[in-house]
C-alpha cells in the first residue's frame, strides 16, 4: 500500500447493476479488494470491453487505496478505456489523493507505454476542469513523445484570447522545460498575436525563466527572453510590439527594447534617427488672461533610443520665456516629451497638447523653438 493509505475519498457514484454477458464477472467486483479489484476487471475487460467500461464506477468504489486505483487505471488505459479514467480524479473527494495518483499514473508510461496516448488524447477530449487533473501526470511522464506532442500544440495556439486548457497545457509545458520551451512559446506568441492568447503567452514566458524565490534571472535566462521577445515585437502589430518594448523596458532591459525601435517606427525613421517632440510651458496672467506658451523642439535621436526625457530635460528648462511683461506663475515650466517619435512636426504635436491647457482656462500659444540634439 502506498503512503497514502487509505484513500481520504468519495466516489460520487456508480454504476447500476446490469444483465449481459459478463455479469458474473462484474459482480465480483462487490468483494474484491486490493490487487484483486484490477484483476477483476482485466477479466471484464477480456469478457467486453464495453460491459467493463460501463462498470468502471462500480469498480473504482472497491478501490480503496491509491495503489489499487492507479492498478485500475492502467488495466484500463492499457485496453484503451479512456474515457471513465479521464473523468476518474474529479470523483474522488481529496484534492492531494487526486495529484498523487494523476502523478502515479503519468510516471507509469515508461512501463505502459498507452499511458501516452492517454494523456495526449486527455487534451482533445476532456473538459477543461478534468482535464487539468492530469498536469501531474504529464509532469511525471518521462516521455520524449510527450514532449514532443506538448511542443506541438504549444505552438498551435487557440484562436481565442484566453482558452482553459491551453493555458494548463503551457503551464504544463514551462514546469517541463523552463528555458529550454521558449522557442515554442515565441513560435505560439506570433501564431496567436491576432486574436489567440497572445498577452496570456507572453506571461508564459516570463515564468519559464523565473528564479527561484531570492535568486536573481541567470544571464543566459534573461539573453534567452529577450531575445524571443525581439523576435516576436518583430513579426506582431505596431502596438503589441510596442507593448513587448515597454515590457522589456520595465524589466530593466532598455537596450533591447531600443533595438526595436526601428522596427516599430520604421516608416519614421529619418537619416538613421527619429524625432520626437519636446515642450516647455511657460505660464502667466497677462491683464487677467491666464496665458500659455508652448515652446516646441523638434527633438533629434538615434534610431535606437527608447527614451529621450534625460537627455534634453535641462535644455528643455532654459527655454527664454517670451511673456516678460505678465505676471509668471510661481514654479517651474513643466516640460514634456512626446510619448513615441512623431511622424510630424513637434509644433504640430504641440497644438495637440495644447488642447488640455485651453482645456484648464488657458489662452495657448505655439512656438516653434528649432531643435535639440539627443545623443
Amino acid at each position: 500500500m502506498s503512503m497514502l493509505a487509505t484513500l481520504a475519498l468519495t466516489v460520487l457514484s456508480s454504476s447500476p447493476a446490469h444483465a449481459g454477458k459478463c455479469d458474473a464477472i462484474i459482480k465480483r467486483a462487490d468483494s474484491a479488494s486490493g490487487d484483486k479489484v484490477a484483476e477483476v476487471f482485466a477479466q471484464a475487460v477480456k469478457c467486453d470491453k464495453t460491459e467493463a467500461t460501463d462498470s468502471f464506477a462500480r469498480f473504482m468504489t472497491r478501490a480503496t487505496d491509491s495503489d489499487s486505483l492507479v492498478a485500475l487505471s492502467l488495466v484500463a488505459i492499457d485496453a484503451g478505456i479512456h474515457d471513465p479514467v479521464g473523468k476518474m480524479p474529479s470523483k474522488i473527494s481529496d484534492y492531494d489523493v487526486r495529484d498523487a495518483i494523476s502523478g502515479q499514473i503519468g510516471a507509469a508510461c515508461g512501463e505502459h507505454p498507452d499511458v501516452v496516448t492517454f494523456l495526449k488524447a486527455s487534451y482533445f477530449s476532456l473538459r477543461g476542469l478534468d482535464f487539468a487533473q492530469w498536469d501531474d501526470g504529464f509532469l511525471a511522464c518521462e516521455s520524449p513523445e510527450i514532449d514532443a506532442f506538448l511542443g506541438e500544440q504549444i505552438s498551435k495556439p487557440p484562436a481565442r484570447s484566453y482558452d482553459e486548457k491551453y493555458d494548463q497545457l503551457m503551464s504544463i509545458w514551462v514546469q517541463r522545460k523552463g528555458a529550454e520551451g521558449i522557442p515554442a512559446l515565441q513560435a505560439a506568441a506570433i501564431a496567436g498575436a491576432e486574436g489567440g492568447p497572445y498577452d496570456a503567452i507572453l506571461m508564459k514566458l516570463e515564468e519559464a525563466v523565473a528564479p527561484d524565490l531570492g535568486q536573481e534571472i541567470s544571464a543566459d535566462n534573461k539573453a534567452a527572453l529577450e531575445g524571443a521577445l525581439v523576435e516576436i515585437a518583430k513579426n506582431v502589430s505596431l502596438e503589441q510590439a510596442k507593448a513587448v518594448a515597454e515590457k522589456l523596458f520595465n524589466a530593466g532591459s532598455e537596450q533591447t527594447a531600443a533595438s526595436l525601435m526601428p522596427t516599430i517606427y520604421a516608416d519614421r525613421v529619418q537619416g538613421g534617427g527619429l524625432v520626437w517632440g519636446g515642450l516647455s510651458v511657460e505660464r502667466a496672467d497677462c491683464k487677467g488672461t491666464k496665458t500659455a506658451v508652448l515652446h516646441a523642439y523638434d527633438i533629434k535621436a538615434p534610431a535606437a533610443r527608447y527614451t529621450v526625457f534625460d537627455q534634453v530635460q535641462a535644455p528643455l528648462r532654459a527655454a527664454k520665456p517670451k511673456l516678460k511683461k505678465c505676471t509668471v506663475e510661481e514654479g517651474e515650466w513643466p516640460v514634456a516629451v512626446s510619448p513615441e517619435p512623431l511622424s510630424g512636426s513637434a509644433e504640430e504635436w504641440a497644438r495637440k497638447v495644447g488642447v488640455e491647457w485651453a482645456n484648464q482656462g488657458y489662452t495657448v500659444e505655439v512656438k516653434p523653438e528649432g531643435s535639440l540634439d539627443a545623443k
